[in-house]
């Protein structure tokens, strides 16, 4: 049970996260330009946290369909 708990709350961590690096993404295109170093920078970053994000959902889907 504590295993559970602690993948929902990264699960959540990361999700915070993700929506982070989305308004900081934002902010710098608007004044900085879509092409500056930093935004580019910025945007690879957020692309990871959606992999991990997406690679933990395909996780849990597995167990899930794994239990049925």
């Amino acid at each position: 049970m504590l295993t559970k708990v602690s993948e929902l709350s990264q699960r959540i961590y990361l999700s915070e996260c993700i929506l982070n690096k989305r308004r900081e993404l934002v902010d710098l295109g608007m004044n900085y330009g879509l092409l500056n170093k930093k935004t580019i920078q910025c945007s690879q970053d957020l692309d990871q946290l959606i992999n991990l994000y997406m690679q933990d959902s395909k996780k849990t889907e597995y167990k899930f369909y794994y239990i049925l």
